[in-house]
């Protein structure tokens, strides 16, 4: 029997050709949260990276147009902003940039704008992960908004966006920043996350519209190559235990899976290494002794300052002052 038994699990091959990130890369992502728990796990890394400087973003319009911000390095002006609730917000942004003060808040918006464009001129690696195609048209200027800020509903036309549409929206700003920047890859990636306030088949189709549209851009933008965080979720795991309490966020279990498949793909045999020696030093600094006054406390503290500057030494890019 066990040579006809069949597996009830669909394992997902390895996937030649993905980018490979070095010990000394520099990346950007942006995205759905699903991106934030990926980038989380490269800051943990000690990657030169910056997260979301537009907040978390959903729609792919609001991320092509983040994108041409940045690689323009174009800042935003006051009149981009709009006062609601006793908050100025920006259409461009999720909520946690916006602010009681008008000033203040574009401040912040710019500094984050000008360091993510400093970011991106350096950038080895882009990451982009693509949330839902349903996306909000603000009736008043027909911008699709990355947030809504709660604003009244009928400000807004909701709409289903075609894969064509998409693809046509992000592929000149993804092939002009391959021109500009002829080192930089670009790794495109559906987030699993499910949106379900829309219901179960309008999820589907606004995950398969991203899918297409992830395809013609891996299929016509030689940087592009695509990652399957969506597939790994939906396919190889395909089980609620690997949900949250809500039923649409991954667990931490899920996260680490496709993190783990990331490594797998994406790391040299040296990055590998560079990465379980950071790794180690980590767990080394969160390290809460019982006994911090002991003599075997102090020669851990020791041995991890040695290790520290042996890895500074071994990857210049690194940087433990702030740990020690």
């Amino acid at each position: 029997m066990g040579e006809t038994m069949q597996s009830f699990r669909t394992i997902l091959p390895p996937l030649p050709g993905l980018p490979q990130i070095q010990a000394d890369d520099h990346l950007l992502c942006l995205g759905s949260c699903f991106a934030q728990e990926i980038g989380n796990r490269i800051v943990d890394g000690r990657w030169s990276v910056r997260l979301n400087p537009f907040g978390t973003l959903y729609h792919p319009f609001p991320m092509a147009e983040g994108l041409l911000r940045l690689l323009e390095d174009r800042p935003f002006e006051a009149e981009d902003l709009f006062y609601y609730q006793e908050q100025w917000h920006s259409f461009a942004h999720h909520g946690q940039f916006s602010g009681s003060d008008q000033g203040e808040t574009l401040t912040k918006i710019n500094q984050t704008l000008t360091a993510g464009s400093a970011q991106l001129k350096k950038t080895n690696l882009l990451i982009l992960t693509l949330g839902t195609a349903n996306g909000f048209v603000h009736n008043d200027s027909s911008q699709v908004v990355a947030n809504c800020h709660k604003l009244p509903g009928q400000d807004f036309t909701k709409k289903l966006f075609a894969p064509d549409t998409i693809y046509e929206k992000l592929a000149p700003v993804l092939n002009r920043m391959a021109n500009q920047f002829p080192k930089l890859k670009i790794l495109l990636t559906v987030s699993p996350v499910r949106h379900l306030r829309d219901g179960l088949m309008t999820n589907q189709r606004s995950k398969a519209s991203l899918l297409l549209a992830c395809a013609e851009l891996e299929k016509n933008i030689a940087s592009a190559h695509y990652f399957p965080a969506y597939e790994l979720l939906m396919d190889d795991l395909r089980d609620y235990r690997f949900y949250k309490n809500d039923l649409m966020h991954p667990t931490e279990m899920a996260v680490d899976y496709i993190w783990e498949y990331f490594r797998e793909n994406c790391f040299s045999e040296e990055t590998r290494i560079y990465y379980e020696e950071i790794i180690a030093i980590n767990k080394g600094l969160a390290h809460r002794p019982l006994r911090p006054d002991s003599a075997a406390h102090r020669q851990f503290v020791e041995n991890l300052k040695v290790k520290m500057t042996e890895l500074e030494k071994k990857y210049p890019h690194l940087d433990f002052g702030k740990d020690q």
